[in-house]
């Protein structure tokens, strides 16, 4: 059978993703012969240019990858991503749609999940973060997806302008359900909890036995989580844009939090003036 007549079978969704492909530059036609299958080298770099920050690279890759044959669902998956850490929210939820249900659902949950955050889909992201922190088989993964509710939830009480105690008692309630993997959890926990505070959070990172790169990272998501708690729960709008603007200084292009690191950012730069 030939891709063409499996791309016919296919949902008309995964069709329109490829066409979206197409149009950006990155087609991914197949070629007269097929690698092995699951062999996608050229996308799996793809992908490490992504995590390094490089997606005009990412990018070229992606259209090698089709020119050899190594396309299909993942390399769609790694153009949502691109999409995603290039600001492209609306285009990179094309691509999630278009893969629910394929053999990379697994892989997209989250990122999709955070993308719908970005959309300001507040209740579907909501639902996506709790069905991740109910199934998913890493420990550190289910925490991760109940801080990103606890998000959801701070920043939903005060868009309602609900007052600072009533949206610290809902937090407070979705953190009994969170079990923390790692100390920095544990510390990011204790502050949603109320017993501890910002600087507790950033200490246990820095005194992580761990490459530069991975605290860079922990420290964005932890600029992010933190940064709700001062602003939407405490109201501390000067210390939370301190923290939202130390993470985003060090964050990767490709980091998950950095979209809501810059908008919430913004809004304060904003309501500032």
């Amino acid at each position: 059978m030939s891709h063409l007549m499996k791309l016919s079978r296919r949902p008309r969704s995964l069709a329109l993703a490829i066409t979206l492909l197409t149009a950006c530059g990155a087609a991914l036609a197949e070629p007269a012969a097929q690698p092995p299958r699951g062999f996608q080298p050229l996308v799996m770099l793809a992908h490490q240019q992504l995590l390094e920050g490089d997606l005009a690279s990412a990018q070229a890759l992606l259209r090698e990858a089709g020119a050899q044959g190594q396309g299909g669902t993942r390399a769609l998956a790694e153009q949502a991503f691109i999409e995603d850490a290039g600001g492209r929210h609306v285009r990179a939820r094309q691509f999630y749609d278009a893969l629910k249900g394929s053999d990379q659902a697994a892989v997209i949950a989250l990122p999709s999940a955070v993308n719908l955050a970005a959309l300001g889909r507040f209740d579907q992201a909501g639902k996506a973060f709790a069905e991740l922190q109910k199934t998913s088989p890493n420990p550190r993964l289910q925490a991760y997806a109940g801080f990103w509710n606890m998000w959801l939830t701070a920043r939903q009480a005060s868009d309602a302008g609900l007052k600072p105690a009533t949206a610290k008692a809902r937090v407070e309630k979705l953190a009994r359900g969170i079990k923390p993997a790692t100390e920095q959890q544990r510390a990011m926990l204790a502050l949603y909890q109320g017993k501890s505070d910002i600087s507790t959070v950033f200490a246990e990172i820095d005194a992580l036995q761990a490459p530069d790169a991975v605290k860079r990272d922990l420290r964005t998501e932890a600029g992010l989580f933190a940064g709700a708690y001062l602003d939407y729960v405490r109201q501390d709008h000067q210390g939370a844009l301190r923290a939202y603007e130390r993470a985003l200084q060090q964050s990767r292009p490709s980091a998950m939090e950095r979209p809501q690191l810059i908008q919430s950012s913004r809004a304060l730069q904003l309501s500032s003036r």
